[in-house]
């Protein structure tokens, strides 16, 4: 008897989509070309995680302008 298995159903399978799924937000978010609104409408990810991650990407760039100097 064969076994089935739900992929879609497996906690890491759905754990790297949503990892995904950030990585894109990120990389939206450096291209500088779209609103937040844009990028949560069409990923289909919550306005505040997208901004959340633009207030981690200002943070870390902010963080960096420090050490240089």
């Amino acid at each position: 008897m064969p076994i089935t298995y739900d992929l879609e159903t497996d906690i890491r399978f759905l754990q790297g989509i949503e990892k995904a799924k950030m990585e894109d937000v990120e990389a939206l978010l450096k291209s500088g070309e779209l609103s937040t609104d844009f990028i949560s409408t069409h990923l289909k990810v919550p306005i505040e995680e997208v901004e959340r991650i633009k207030k981690d990407m200002e943070l870390d760039t902010g963080s960096s302008d420090d050490k240089i100097a």
